[in-house]
């Protein structure tokens, strides 16, 4: 009898565009869709959500920390706020009992700060050490994928993101030398991720959000002369140490970001999460127009489809995401799964696609 095919290894199927046994899953489950799961089937809280659903990707071992690690302060009362500093040097601050902050300053408030500040050193022993370490770990159960910051939203936590939005248009050259600087940092904290997380032939995320509904905040024109080179060089290194695949975190894509997705293409990406039907792209026209060219993660639309859609709605796109994902290339997902939605709805997801797994 063949052992049964790991998660592992049906996301590298599908990340290679070879037929897996089926396609592979991808939602992070939140804490506050859980405890709803729990409550309607009446189950106990050690009862794993994600193996019941047959997740491969219920989590990343993702860093998003920045270069000054060591200047971080944790959160500290101030009269009616919480105040902190994280690793990207912004002050933030929210009400002691809100969910919700503000930057209240950033690194570089002075376009000059820049050239006083030193960045942490991720490859020194101690940045290294507070990094997720998996060596030696081989009970986990799902497949093990990895990532980090990207140019542009790294840029923005900096700088703040009106201010960098204006420099790109006033001040290439400050632009250039803060995005050359990043990318070195970049290099090498996503290389310490890889090996610590020993996920140097699995996949790594990069993540870089610049769009919003209408489409990206920065034009094709500006990302081709900012940002293209220092992403090649930057891909280019990750792939020289053997991570195979390199897939752009975007949550938000539509037909105005396709030309600079095809720019990403060319520095190197071999993928993209993102593809959801609220912002007007589906994953199967996605899919045919990339073809092999891109393996695409998401397709499930948690913002309407999800929650408020019928049984109807919601086996209907989860079967054209599976037709499109048959022979590879594809792992289906809405991202992240949070109370809102309906565990019925869910449940309803997750019955179309066992029942089209063996199909065809």
């Amino acid at each position: 009898m063949a052992r049964p095919i790991t998660s592992q290894e049906r996301v590298m199927a599908a990340l290679n565009h070879a037929r897996p046994d089926r396609i592979p899953r991808y939602d992070i489950l939140f804490k506050s869709f859980t405890d709803n799961w729990r409550a309607a089937k009446n189950l106990p809280a050690e009862v794993d959500a994600a193996a019941h659903y047959r997740l491969d990707i219920p989590g990343l071992f993702a860093v998003q920390s920045g270069p000054f690690r060591s200047r971080a302060l944790p959160e500290q009362r101030q009269g009616d706020f919480v105040v902190s500093r994280d690793t990207w040097g912004r002050t933030i601050r929210r009400l002691v009992d809100s969910g919700f902050s503000e930057v209240v300053s950033t690194a570089i408030e002075n376009k000059t700060d820049l050239d006083r500040l030193e960045f942490d050193d991720p490859g020194s022993p101690a940045y290294r050490e507070a990094l997720p370490n998996l060596s030696g770990q081989t009970a986990y159960p799902y497949a093990r994928v990895s990532g980090t910051m990207g140019l542009f939203q790294a840029c923005t936590w900096l700088r703040g993101d009106i201010p960098f939005m204006i420099n790109l248009l006033d001040d290439e050259s400050f632009c250039r030398t803060l995005i050359g600087r990043l990318k070195d940092f970049l290099a090498v904290l996503g290389e310490q991720v890889a090996r610590r997380t020993q996920t140097l032939d699995s996949a790594f995320w990069v993540y870089d959000d610049f769009s919003i509904n209408t489409g990206p905040m920065i034009s094709p024109d500006v990302f081709a002369r900012l940002f293209l080179e220092p992403y090649r060089a930057l891909l280019g290194h990750w792939k020289s140490i053997g991570i195979r695949h390199l897939i752009l975190h975007h949550d938000i894509l539509n037909d105005t970001t396709l030309p600079i997705i095809d720019m990403f293409l060319d520095a190197g990406i071999t993928g993209v999460q993102g593809v959801y039907p609220t912002a007007g792209l589906s994953l199967p026209r996605f899919k045919a127009r990339y073809g092999k060219r891109l393996a695409v993660i998401g397709g499930m639309c948690n913002t309407h489809t999800l929650p408020f859609g019928s049984r109807a709605d919601i086996e209907r796109q989860a079967a054209a995401i599976v037709d499109a994902g048959r022979d590879g290339g594809v792992i289906i997902g809405s991202h992240s799964i949070e109370g809102y939605i309906p565990v019925a709805n869910y449940d309803t997801y997750i019955g179309t696609l066992d029942r089209l797994e063996n199909v065809g």
